[in-house]
């Protein structure tokens, strides 16, 4: 640790928080627009889970959602934004409730 910066990481520590390997695991959700059959959400699920650092979706055909657990180390909400966008669905530009 430099004496002139006590607060500064040491970037050699392991638990530094840079280094660590340990996932970093975060849960959204995302609103999908017009997409209220059961059939055309759950087609997003094996979408989203080819995703690096998915661990997790799931499908809420009525209120037209999809949770999805990643990893944020890995990837990012907008990658999982693209991908449902690629898949032919599109997000919501916000979640009515």
């Amino acid at each position: 640790m430099d004496p002139a910066r006590p607060n500064d990481p040491d970037p050699s520590d392991p638990h530094n928080p840079e280094h660590a390997d340990h996932p970093i695991m975060e849960t959204i959700e995302i609103a999908t627009e017009g997409e209220d059959c059961d059939e055309c959400v759950r087609k997003l699920r094996p979408v989203l889970m080819k995703i690096n650092g998915v661990q997790d979706v799931m499908v809420d055909p009525p209120r037209e959602r999809v949770i999805v657990t990643f990893d944020a180390r890995k990837t990012h909400p907008p990658d999982l934004h693209d991908a449902i966008l690629k898949s032919g669905y599109k997000p919501a530009p916000f979640a009515d409730d």
